[in-house]
């Protein structure tokens, strides 16, 4: 089922207006001139009712929009049609207490909260009605600014909100994994179990492993799920592989993972044309014995020129860390410091044979960025969840003589992908 939320037409929809914001309003304060006459928690016209924002700071062109099916309640909304679009907003909260914040979005919207000149707090998410959108945070300044902003496409959002946050309270909505990334359709998923449901939990040779992954594409993905495996919360979506899951013909680990549908199939581009694929994800479990997981891959006809890959291992004294590996025999450590959680922007480029991989840690502003020749000359992208380990481990690893339990996994946690492909 379609979670998302439609309007009952009352009236006959009035055509969009945009209005421009004032070009006149003073928008260069970024404080107001007396905080301490800020109410606790309060947000000038979060509804976004009164034309061209005079209670906002407006960035780039913000219009308002009309027309009912481009509100999500009142007469006016705010629409941003390209990067650097944003409404922001001071409002004076208690320091150190947890709050929630949310605006709903329609399109491609960017919720975010600055907690210092170097701090924000973000959700960018893709949706194709009004759905709620919100994020957590905790301050260390009584001030503090919210706003959203452009992400990837053309964006509505009203209705901003905040309170403290509750760990207890129901989610905001049900949500399917194409409500939060709509562009799901351009890809499929290989799921961990075959289409009965089966996995490898009662074999114990890893030659007779189920190798009959269950794979769902294109126009099938809509409003499709198999939890815990594939599913949506709080607009990311979830993929898990665990360590006894049904695994590809090619390889002994499982994963819950995209496949990107060339032109529209199995297909692949050339690496000699323009490729572009970014993705925000975070790694939230690993497996117990081999931790570790591939997030974003580029795979060709035999090689895999990219992997982008998380290991918490403990084997040795210098554990790989976050790492990419290139040209299928190559291991680079990005040395991004990261703890499972942490959101990651992975940016990977293909253009005229090179491949270029830029990572972003959102949580601590850390960066990364290589590009290489590749050795392959086709491929296709990769998202998801490849979990690196396998309850058939010592089988197929001889230096670990201890195997995964069945119920070991890794998974990731994917809140946006922005895909563009020369075919």
């Amino acid at each position: 089922m379609n979670c998302t939320s439609q309007k009952v037409e009352e009236n006959p929809i009035k055509p969009e207006v945009d209005e421009p914001s004032n070009p006149d309003a003073d928008q260069d304060e970024d404080t107001p001139e007396e905080e301490d006459e800020l109410e606790l928690l309060k947000i000038i016209d979060p509804g976004l009712e009164l034309q061209n924002f005079p209670d906002w700071k407006a960035e780039g062109t913000v219009n308002n929009s009309t027309g009912e099916s481009n509100v999500n309640s009142g007469n006016r909304s705010a629409k941003v049609t390209k990067e650097g679009d944003q409404l922001s907003q001071i409002i004076r909260v208690n320091t150190g207490v947890e709050y929630k914040l949310s605006v709903y979005a329609k399109g491609g919207v960017t919720l975010f909260v600055q907690l210092g000149e170097e701090k924000e707090e973000v959700i960018s998410v893709i949706h194709q009605d009004f759905a709620k959108t919100s994020l957590t945070f905790t301050s260390d300044s009584a001030y503090i600014t919210i706003g959203a902003r452009y992400h990837a496409q053309e964006g509505r959002f009203d209705d901003f909100a905040i309170n403290e946050y509750n760990e207890t309270e129901e989610p905001d909505v049900e949500q399917m994994p194409t409500d939060v990334i709509p562009s799901l359709i351009q890809w499929k998923v290989t799921l961990p179990v075959d289409k009965d449901g089966n996995d490898n939990s009662n074999v114990t040779h890893v030659d007779d492993r189920n190798r009959s992954p269950l794979e769902i594409k294109d126009g099938d993905l809509v409003d499709y799920e198999w939890s815990p495996y594939f599913h949506a919360e709080n607009n990311e979506v979830f993929f898990r592989g665990h360590c006894a899951g049904t695994t590809t013909r090619g390889s002994y680990y499982p994963r819950s993972e995209l496949r990107q549908r060339v032109g529209g199939g199995d297909n692949y581009w050339s690496v000699q044309k323009y490729q572009y694929l970014k993705t925000v994800l975070r790694v939230t479990h690993l497996p117990v014995v081999k931790p570790e997981v591939s997030m974003v891959q580029i795979h060709g006809p035999q090689d895999e020129p990219l992997r982008v890959q998380y290991s918490a291992s403990t084997r040795s004294s210098n554990p790989w860390g976050l790492h990419i590996v290139y040209n299928e025999n190559y291991k680079e450590r990005t040395q991004i410091d990261y703890d499972l959680g942490d959101r990651l922007e992975v940016e990977v480029i293909v253009d005229q044979g090179y491949i270029t991989c830029n990572i972003l840690n959102l949580e601590n502003g850390q960066r990364y960025s290589k590009q290489f020749l590749s050795e392959d000359q086709t491929g296709y992208f990769k998202v998801g969840c490849y979990t690196q380990s396998t309850k058939f481990l010592s089988q197929v690893k001889p230096e670990y003589d201890k195997d995964e339990p069945n119920d070991a996994y890794a998974e990731v946690a994917v809140q946006s992908i922005e895909l563009k492909e020369t075919y």
